[in-house]
């Protein structure tokens, strides 16, 4: 009899275990299990539906259950919860969320894949309706139903990380006023200040009404629907709300199961994916990694990650000793017209991780300056001063950044010193690049003082 393999979760991480396992030991009986409606569909897409970029959400879904089953021989129970690991009998509890009906899944072996959970600040107001997060495809529906039924002319996002520029830029392109609140003194904590800076001009350039240092006291509400956010003794009517303060590991399922957690706050698992229940393991937003520069254990909140964790997984499923090493955090997204890139540690992380650090920052150009379409490029660089090594890299520009972005994770990659990466035999023509690549200006820059 082939091993039962069950998976919780049917997205980035599970989705790949599963079909990674199955591919390589078709005789293994997969099945998924999803709490929501969808599976295997691209969370980051989300602001491409609402501003209209991307017409159907459908789009956005690789897989249906019946398009899984038939393409792969997965089985896949959508709208079903694990409610518990029942690890001793090799069981999990499960309950149907439409008709709550319950009942027990046996399994061999068991991945857990539950992703992460929207942060919730602890103010009132946060259960009003037309108060949104946005971490499934299910929130995306119904931010677009909420603009389309109620006419909404202007919105509130709470907390400026990666979904609240995302989104601020998807409902301004959408036609929307948009006010971005965030207690911190810049946006996108994932930059440094230097960096975060140039992204604030593009938001105020396309007409982001940008309130930092403010402290959201309370979403208000008429009737039972949100009507304004409160910061102070100020109110800010808008007719929809989004709070993006950060995402936590999924792992209470795992948790109230005895599945032990890392000091990341993630399930703890070995390179392998493997928790410390036989037979279980755990891959994606809800697992832990380490960090290729610091070392520590860290929690990763990017898509890119959990899909090779869940490779991984799905290869020692199907019998192979694979491992996974760790990652750099490494992400880019475009806001409006700037693309933001970062790898590796920002100057902050650095030195709250012990490092004798320092950065440096220089801007040039993407291209040729005499070229047609020559965009400005923003380049930071953070290194040990010991020794020149390289820490991170954050890149603020074009859409050539991912190119360069890509150039840095390598580099950090190889563990490169500065004189390393200022003598890289990097690719130029005028319509791609500079004689002197941004990259190579700044590790040169590095070097004066190193």
């Amino acid at each position: 009899m082939p091993d039962r393999v069950v998976v919780i979760g049917g997205n980035a991480a599970g989705m790949t275990a599963a079909s990674r396992a199955k591919r390589l030991a078709p005789d293994l009986d997969v099945t998924i299990l999803e709490a929501s409606d969808f599976i295997s569909y691209s969370i980051c897409g989300v602001p491409y539906y609402l501003s209209g970029q991307v017409a159907r959400h459908q789009e956005l879904i690789r897989y249906t259950p019946e398009t899984l089953l038939e393409e792969r021989g997965i089985r896949a129970r959508t709208g079903v919860v694990a409610e518990e690991v029942l690890a001793g009998r090799r069981r999990v509890a499960c309950r149907e969320v439409s008709a709550g009906r319950e009942f027990e899944v046996e399994y061999d072996k068991l991945v857990i894949a539950t992703g992460y959970r929207p942060r919730l600040p602890s103010i009132e107001g946060c259960g009003l309706a037309n108060v949104f997060t946005v971490s499934r495809l299910e929130d995306g529906l119904l931010i677009g139903d909420a603009i389309e039924r109620s006419g909404a002319r202007r919105a509130a996002i709470v907390g400026a990380g990666y979904i609240g520029l995302m989104m601020a830029h998807a409902l301004r392109q959408r036609g929307l006023e948009v006010l971005l609140f965030d207690r911190n003194s810049h946006v996108f904590s994932q930059l440094d200040d230097e960096m975060a800076e140039l992204v604030q001009g593009e938001l105020r350039r396309q007409g982001v009404q940008l309130h930092l240092e403010s402290e959201v006291r309370a979403l208000e509400g008429e009737g039972g629907a949100f009507r304004a956010v409160r910061v102070g003794r100020e109110q800010f009517p808008a007719d929809l709300a989004l709070v993006d303060v950060g995402v936590r590991p999924g792992t209470g399922r795992a948790e109230a199961s005895g599945i032990p957690l890392g000091l990341s706050g993630a399930i703890d698992v070995d390179d392998r994916g493997q928790t410390q229940l036989p037979g279980i393991y755990a891959a994606g937003n809800c697992a832990e990694t380490r960090h290729l520069v610091s070392g520590k254990p860290v929690f990763s909140a990017l898509g890119t990650t959990a899909a090779k964790q869940g490779r991984v997984v799905g290869e020692n499923l199907a019998g192979r000793r694979s491992t996974f090493s760790g990652t750099l955090e490494t992400s880019i997204e475009k806001v409006f017209d700037l693309s933001i890139a970062r790898t590796g540690l920002t100057l902050r992380q650095a030195l709250r991780d012990g490092f004798e650090a320092r950065a440096v920052q220089i801007s040039s150009r993407d291209r040729a300056v005499y070229y047609p379409g020559s965009a400005p490029m923003h380049v930071r660089l953070v290194f040990e001063k010991r020794n020149g090594r390289l820490l991170g890299g954050q890149i603020v520009g074009s859409d050539a950044a991912a190119k360069r972005i890509d150039t840095l994770v390598t580099a950090l990659t190889a563990g490169m010193d500065l004189r390393q990466l200022s003598q890289l035999d990097l690719a130029y023509a005028p319509p791609s690049g500079t004689l002197w690549d941004p990259i190579l200006i700044a590790a040169n820059v590095g070097l004066r003082g190193h």
